[in-house]
C-alpha cells in the first residue's frame, strides 16, 4: 500500500471509530426529563397552551395555531391563539355582539420598552379599525325645500366606546418601542425587524378575520358589533418611559397599546396591537375587555332604539 493509501485508510478507520463513539455517547447521554421540559418551556409551546386554557376558563371559544392567508405572498400563516365570545344577541332584532382576541405568544425574558408622549387632538378623534359596528350614523341638516346636508358620525364615539376603551381614554400614547437584548457584557435597545415580525403578521391576521365577519345588505339579515383585539402576550416584562418627563425613567406596566400606520402592496391602515404580560392577562381582560363587552351587550339589551337610530340631529 502506498503512503497516500495508508494515510487514507487510517483516516477512514478513525472516522468510523468516531462515529461509533458518537452513537454510543448519544445513547448514554440522551436528554433527561428535566432537560426535555426546559427545552419545551424555552420554545414557548407550553406558554401558548397556558394562554389558551386561561381564555377557555373565561368562557371564550378557543382555537390554536389558526391559519390565515398572507395576501402579499399568497402563503398560509398561523396565529398562535384565536379566542371568541358572543357577549349578547337578540334573535328577533337579529343583532349580535362579539369580542375576539388574536393572540401571539412571545416566550422571552427580554423586556419590551415603550416610549410615550401626550396625545393630541387628532388622537382623541381617532376610531380603532379593529372595531366593527352594525350601523353607520350621520347627522342631517335641512337647508330648505328639497335641500339638506349630512355629516358622517363615527360609531365608536356616538355609541360611547370612546368613553370606555382604556387605550383611547388614557392621556398618553406609545410612539416607539424596542426590546432590550444582551450584547456582549451589556445591553442594547433592539428594534431591528420587530415591526415586520410583529405588526405586519398581526395586521394581516386581523384583515383576514375581518373579511370573514358577515356583512348585512338587507334589513332581515344579522348585524354585528365585533370587537377585535390583536394581542402580544409576553412572559417578559413591559416598561414605559415618559419622553416628556424631566428625568425619563422606565416604569413597569402590565399592558401597553401601540398603534402603527402600515402601508404595503395589499395592507394599508392604522393598526393597534396591545402587549400584555402573561401574568397580568386576567387583569387585562377584566379591566379592558370586559367593560367593552358589557357596553356592547347593553346597547343590544337595554338601548336598542339608540343603537338602531342612524339619522341624528344636527350638532355644530
Amino acid at each position: 500500500m502506498s503512503d497516500a493509501g495508508a494515510i487514507l485508510w487510517q483516516e477512514c478507520c478513525l472516522a468510523a471509530e468516531r462515529g461509533r463513539l458518537g452513537q454510543r455517547d448519544g445513547m448514554a447521554s440522551g436528554p433527561s426529563n428535566d432537560e426535555i421540559m426546559a427545552a419545551i418551556n424555552d420554545s414557548g409551546y407550553l406558554m401558548e397552551q397556558e394562554v389558551a386554557t386561561r381564555l377557555e376558563q373565561r368562557g371564550l371559544h378557543v382555537r390554536t395555531n389558526v391559519a390565515f392567508e398572507d395576501p402579499d405572498e399568497s402563503k398560509s400563516r398561523e396565529i398562535d391563539v384565536v379566542a371568541v365570545k358572543r357577549t349578547s344577541f337578540d334573535e328577533v332584532a337579529k343583532l349580535s355582539a362579539y369580542v375576539e382576541l388574536l393572540v401571539e405568544c412571545k416566550n422571552s425574558t427580554n423586556p419590551f420598552v415603550f416610549i410615550a408622549r401626550p396625545k393630541n387632538a387628532a388622537d382623541r378623534h381617532h376610531s380603532p379599525e379593529e372595531f366593527l359596528f352594525p350601523y353607520r350614523y350621520e347627522m342631517k341638516k335641512e337647508l330648505g325645500p328639497g335641500k339638506s346636508m349630512t355629516r358622517q358620525v363615527n360609531a365608536f364615539h356616538h355609541l360611547g366606546f370612546d368613553q370606555v376603551f382604556e387605550a383611547h381614554v388614557r392621556p398618553w400614547k406609545a410612539v416607539q418601542f424596542c426590546r432590550i437584548d444582551r450584547k456582549g457584557s451589556g445591553w442594547h435597545a433592539n428594534h431591528g425587524g420587530l415591526y415586520d415580525a410583529i405588526f405586519y403578521p398581526m395586521a394581516k391576521a386581523l384583515n383576514a378575520r375581518r373579511k370573514e365577519v358577515p356583512k348585512s345588505s338587507r334589513s332581515d339579515e344579522w348585524r354585528y358589533t365585533w370587537l377585535f383585539f390583536p394581542l402580544v402576550v409576553t412572559s417578559g416584562d413591559l416598561f414605559l418611559i415618559d419622553a416628556t418627563a424631566e428625568q425619563p425613567s422606565p416604569v413597569s406596566v402590565d399592558h401597553v397599546s401601540f398603534q402603527r400606520e402600515l402601508k404595503s402592496g395589499k395592507l394599508s391602515g392604522s393598526f393597534m396591537v396591545t402587549f400584555v404580560r402573561q401574568q397580568a392577562l386576567e387583569s387585562f381582560l377584566a379591566d379592558v375587555i370586559d367593560p367593552l363587552a358589557a357596553l356592547s351587550a347593553d346597547l343590544i339589551e337595554q338601548r336598542q332604539d339608540f343603537l338602531k337610530t342612524t339619522t341624528l340631529p344636527w350638532a355644530d
